[in-house]
């Protein structure tokens, strides 16, 4: 990016023609350099078929320009009108039960119907030469949160699509039924066209089915954006094209490499905060996700107001909260923030859905306190593209596992609680799922990788040799890419560069004290532990109960940890591990946030009370001794 964008998302659809002009100018007012329209448009867009009508969003655009406001267009492939629905039937989605879903809300459709995908370019395909001479429409949304609604469909073109997706996989009927271990149960089929995608059964399905329809559900919706993408840089090459993520079985590394620029983001705090006060915090997360796909992103929704659908409303932002997320997603990699939305629309299922202004449109503390932040980037948004969070720490986390944790999932993968324990305790952390990434770190954690091969566990061995620290977790390493059992000992590929096997185990029974003993403290041990061999490795952690008893629990070899066993308290024990081969400092308080920028570092306090602090602070150019509740203080300091 060239500039900060900071903006909102305006939707002149939603008021009156007339309104346009004066809303654009509010827009202007409030200190925004873009907006993002166009995503739900459709049915004004394309009122019959092959009569396209861009009109209105035209005038705006022109409109935009003339006030110097750079604009962002969604292809509105999300939200298919009624003639498309009624025409077309197969273009309609169908839940795992067989319920056909019906024209009346958005994401309706199936992304593998070859009538809707055809649909979908020609309405893109007419946008995009439309506004191809808009010099201030810089960039492109595909559709709109992918998958937000529903993550799977089993229409008849979905048992279509997987069958040519297995047979290009497998090749034979016969290579499948061994990949996925079908004689179990008589699963073995005859021809590929007996295959569907899975459907509900009387008790539990093979896991290597499942698991390729995770991975087939995320290529059909990487070649559904495909065929917007390829469009779009056939005619407006200059023009960045992005998404706004994250939702289940999509791949967003393949998403990314195939159709983006980069990827975006929508962030909605208070989904956290309606638990526990504080908990917006644990957005650093999924923006650590955003930093494996794209170093640098937008924010193509960041919540206003008070977010809510026809049944259930978040807590309204206090005073404070709105600009707190605004630096947050600044600090953790945004080079872009746009606003939900404009204005609360009057009408329609997001009546609830709180913008910056309410429904009466009238100023009030959410648009006042978003004045102050763009008067503050207008003075230092240049900061923020030049200077970024740099990392020593990252965890481990690809979507091959995460579709396996899916399916077998009694021992879940704890990446997101060690995460946050990290960034709790001041220790910045990025996730990452490209072996070729591993030497960027000190120290990357591996927590419940089941499904590993030989190359990666070259990788992590080459890593280590280098000096970096693994730390792999309990039940790793044991299945293959078909998410099969290898006939190994645990932990399978890696055994080897953790020095140990395993030789026994167990779930943790309810009537069992157990604790796993590390460097003079102990941790309760509640959901699964083995039993550990050191072989090439030592003994650094053991058991304190019951048959395990002054066992092995936690061996290291040269660089590389191996932690046998699955507990609640497993992230204080991974952060305890950590902190002995990264540079930290205590946090100012628990509730305080510290994110390091080249020669700035930024300061969050995410709780409802000031916090003593003094230093000089850039965003507001002044002097302070606390830092308020909800508040946010950037200083420059040397590294």
């Amino acid at each position: 990016m060239k500039k900060f964008l900071i903006g909102c998302c305006y939707y002149p659809s939603h008021w009156e023609d007339a309104d346009m002009p004066k809303d654009l100018a509010r827009i202007k007012d409030l200190g925004f350099n873009c907006v993002r329209m166009g995503e739900f448009d459709w049915s004004m867009f394309e009122k019959e078929e092959g009569r396209y009508d861009f009109s209105l969003l035209s005038d705006t655009v022109a409109c935009a320009e003339k006030l110097g406001i750079d604009v962002i267009l969604g292809t509105p492939t999300a939200a298919p009108p009624k003639w498309l629905a009624d025409k077309y039937p197969e273009v309609l989605c169908v839940d795992a039960g067989g319920t056909l879903m019906q024209h009346g809300s958005r994401q309706h459709h199936n992304h593998t119907s070859g009538i809707y995908l055809k649909y979908c370019a020609a309405i893109t395909e007419a946008m995009v030469k439309h506004f191809a001479g808009c010099k201030n429409v810089i960039g492109w949304q595909l559709d709109n949160e992918l998958n937000c609604h529903r993550a799977e469909s089993y229409a008849e073109s979905d048992d279509a699509a997987f069958r040519i997706w297995l047979a290009g996989k497998y090749g034979t009927v016969e290579a499948l039924n061994k990949a996925w271990g079908n004689r179990f149960w008589s699963l073995e089929f005859n021809d590929f066209s007996q295959v569907t995608c899975p459907r509900p059964k009387p008790t539990h399905s093979n896991p290597s089915w499942i698991t390729d329809y995770y991975l087939f559900m995320s290529d059909t919706v990487v070649n559904f954006a495909a065929v917007q993408a390829d469009i779009i840089r056939r005619y407006m090459p200059e023009a960045f094209i992005t998404h706004n993520g994250m939702f289940p079985n999509i791949n967003y590394r393949d998403l990314t490499d195939r159709c983006l620029d980069f990827l975006s983001y929508d962030s909605y705090p208070s989904f956290n905060e309606a638990g526990s006060p504080g908990s917006g915090r644990k957005m650093a997360y999924k923006f650590a996700g955003m930093r494996d796909f794209s170093k640098e992103f937008l924010v193509l929704e960041q919540q206003s107001g008070p977010g809510g659908q026809l049944s259930y409303m978040l807590p309204t932002p206090r005073p404070g909260q709105i600009r707190l997320w605004t630096y947050q997603s600044i600090a953790n990699g945004a080079v872009g923030v746009l606003y939900f939305r404009y204005r609360t629309a009057l009408f329609g299922a997001e009546q609830l859905w709180y913008g910056i202004y309410d429904h009466d449109g009238g100023e009030n503390y959410r648009s006042w306190e978003i004045r102050k932040v763009t008067g503050e980037l207008a003075r230092v948004g240049d900061i923020f593209l030049r200077e970024r969070l740099r990392c020593d720490v990252a965890i481990w986390s690809d979507y091959h596992n995460i579709c396996a944790n899916k399916v077998e999932n009694f021992a879940k993968s704890d990446a997101r609680e060690i995460f946050t324990e990290l960034n709790r305790r001041n220790i910045a952390a990025d996730m990452i799922s490209d072996p070729e990434r591993l030497s960027d770190y000190k120290v990357v954690i591996f927590p419940h990788v089941a499904v590993a091969d030989e190359a990666l566990a070259e990788a992590i061995c080459r890593f280590a040799d280098m000096g970096g620290i693994a730390i792999l977790s309990a039940r790793s390493g044991m299945k293959d890419r078909n998410v099969q059992y290898r006939p190994t000992k645990a932990p399978g590929v890696f055994r080897e560069l953790a020095g140990c096997r395993v030789d026994w185990f167990t779930a943790v029974p309810g009537y069992e004290d157990q604790r796993i003993r590390f460097e003079g403290r102990e941790y309760p041990v509640d959901t699964y532990y083995e039993m550990l061999v050191p072989e090439s490795g030592e003994c650094v952690g053991t058991y304190t109960d019951g048959f395990c008893k002054d066992q092995p629990g936690i061996v290291k070899c040269g660089n590389v940890y191996y932690i046998g066993a699955y507990f609640h308290k497993a992230p204080e024990l991974y952060a305890e591990i950590v902190k002995k081969y990264v540079d930290h400092r205590d946090p100012v308080d628990p509730d305080v946030e510290e994110i390091r920028l080249g020669e700035h570092t930024m300061y969050l306090n995410h709780s409802d009370r000031a916090v003593a602090f003094a230093g000089y602070d850039i965003l507001e150019e002044k002097q302070f001794t606390e830092i308020p509740a909800y508040g946010v203080v950037l200083l420059w300091e040397e590294k």
